[in-house]
Parts: structure tokens; C-alpha cells; sequence
């Protein structure tokens, strides 16, 4: 073979070559980038596009965050790590102290953990007049501790003169307290101490426009509706009575301004009817169980 035909034969497949990657990049390698550079471009203008959605975005975050900011340094609350039951008995005791003497009985009635933050559970029971049992509560849901209070019973009991004391109306509560922790450290002090005045009552819901004109207790007998059941067995029933004394009572026993009607052991319940100067009235114990089990 001649030197001009291999020489033409070269050039030829060079020509080739360049011809074939030509073709490539144009056909198929400069598309494809060209398809990735307007969809990066399309992403820039939608989001040049969409800045003053933004701005407002963060404007509006800026604004909760200093609100959140400014209600956090103004927090008046404390949450401790841990709560025992006998430093809460220790305050709703102070509580007293401030608020006007009250009969109280705790008992503790569980726990619930979430996490880092949870809450023991409180049943309060016992009586007193209404004002002091208002201003213990108030101070019980505006102190510095974090209780909420999640159930709450009242009942107004006219009590009768004695010889020694005045006739006067009280009010019974049975109510479910919750005693807040938490493992946030921040949470254990606050910035701000408020003024702990609660707000003047001028009338008492509880005391009747017309009193009943009861007799009074003289033989010194259960007055049921300021007593709690301890314990139900068949045909009888044990309850703690006005004076803090055990008492034994069956079925047609006589108690103040009425008997008993009705013990039922399998729901620990006692029921008793009284006559309040002509009005009939059932009053219906039960037997505090503690903490329900789910």
C-alpha cells in the first residue's frame, strides 16, 4: 500500500472521530447541560420571586420570638426538679396559714411522667367558710408553685348553734389537685414576683337567703354531709365523722337530721336521707380508692 493511501486512510479516521464527538456534544451532551442550567436559573427567579414571602416569614417569627422572650423573663412561676408529698403538704399548710383556718385532708392519688416534665396528683378534702376557702384557693392557682387544680366539688352545710359556738354555714370540697416538676433547671425560678392580694368577695354563694332553722346536734350524732367513708363491709359502714372520730353505722341508724337508707359494700358507698326543715335530701359517700390503675 502506497504512502498517500495510508496517509488518507489516517486522515480519514481522524476526520471521523472528530466528526462523531462533534455530533455527541452537540447532540447529546450540550442539551442535557443546557436543561440543568435553566432549571437551576427557574429555581434562582422562583426564589428571587418569593423573597418578600420570606421577609414576611421572618418578620413574623421575629415578632413571636420577642413576644415568647418577654413573656419568659416576665414568668412569675416556678416549677421545682421534684415534688414530695410532704413538701406539698407543707405548702397547701402555709396556704392555710395566710388564707384562714380550713380543715384539710390530703391524700396522694398518683403520678404521671412526660418526660422531662410531669405531675403528682393530690385529692383534697375537708370544709371551712367560704372566704377562707376562696382565698385558699386563689393562692392555691396564683402562688409561686405551679398547681392546677383539675376537679372541684363544693357543697354548703348549715351548721347548727351549739353552746359554745354560733350557728354558721360551711363549705365542703372534694377536689383533685396536680403538683407540676420538671427537669428543665430554668423552670426552678423566675424573674417576677407578683402581688398575691386576691380579689375582695362581698357575697357568700353558698349561704341560703332563708335558713332552715335546724336544730342543733345535741346527742352528737354523724352529721353525714362534713363525715368520709373509710370502709364498707356487708351491713355496715364506717365512716370518719365531723369530730374526726370513727363511727359505725348499719342501715337505719339514726344520724344528724336523718338515717341511713342504703349501704352498698360492692361500690363502697353509703347513702343516707335528711330532712333540712322540710326539704328531703340524699346525701351519697364514697370511698376515696386512690389512684386509678390503667
Amino acid at each position: 500500500m502506497s504512502y498517500k493511501i495510508r496517509n488518507s486512510i489516517a486522515l480519514g479516521i481522524l476526520l471521523f472521530l472528530i466528526v462523531a464527538v462533534g455530533t455527541y456534544i452537540r447532540a447529546f451532551n450540550q442539551p442535557r447541560k443546557i436543561k440543568q442550567i435553566q432549571a437551576t436559573i427557574k429555581k434562582i427567579d422562583d426564589e428571587l420571586q418569593n423573597t418578600p414571602n420570606l421577609v414576611n416569614q421572618f418578620n413574623d417569627l421575629s415578632t413571636t420570638l420577642n413576644d415568647t422572650q418577654k413573656r419568659w423573663s416576665a414568668r412569675n412561676k416556678i416549677i421545682p426538679a421534684s415534688d414530695a408529698t410532704a413538701e406539698s403538704y407543707s405548702y397547701f399548710s402555709h396556704l392555710i396559714d395566710i388564707s384562714g383556718p380550713i380543715r384539710l385532708d390530703m391524700a396522694y392519688a398518683g403520678n404521671q411522667n412526660k418526660g422531662n416534665f410531669g405531675f403528682n396528683s393530690y385529692s383534697l378534702k375537708g370544709e371551712g367558710t367560704f372566704d377562707n376557702f376562696y382565698r385558699f384557693l386563689w393562692y392555691l392557682e396564683n402562688g409561686r408553685r405551679l398547681y392546677k387544680v383539675s376537679q372541684l366539688t363544693l357543697r354548703g352545710v348549715e351548721v347548727a348553734p351549739t353552746d359554745k359556738k354560733a350557728g354558721e354555714v360551711l363549705v365542703t370540697f372534694d377536689m383533685s389537685v396536680q403538683a407540676y416538676y420538671s427537669t428543665v433547671a430554668e423552670l426552678s425560678s423566675s424573674l417576677i414576683d407578683r402581688d398575691l392580694t386576691p380579689n375582695p368577695l362581698y357575697v357568700d354563694p353558698f349561704m341560703p337567703g332563708i335558713s332552715s332553722g335546724i336544730p342543733p346536734n345535741v346527742r352528737s350524732l354523724v352529721e353525714i354531709e362534713r363525715s368520709s367513708l373509710k370502709a364498707v363491709i356487708p351491713g355496715k359502714a364506717f365512716v370518719e365523722d365531723q369530730t374526726k372520730s370513727i363511727r359505725t353505722l348499719q342501715e337505719g341508724d339514726e344520724v344528724y337530721l336523718g338515717y341511713v337508707t342504703r349501704i352498698d359494700p360492692q361500690n363502697g358507698k353509703v347513702e343516707c336521707t335528711l330532712n333540712k326543715g322540710g326539704i328531703i335530701n340524699k346525701v351519697e359517700l364514697s370511698i376515696n380508692f386512690g389512684p386509678v390503675q390503667n
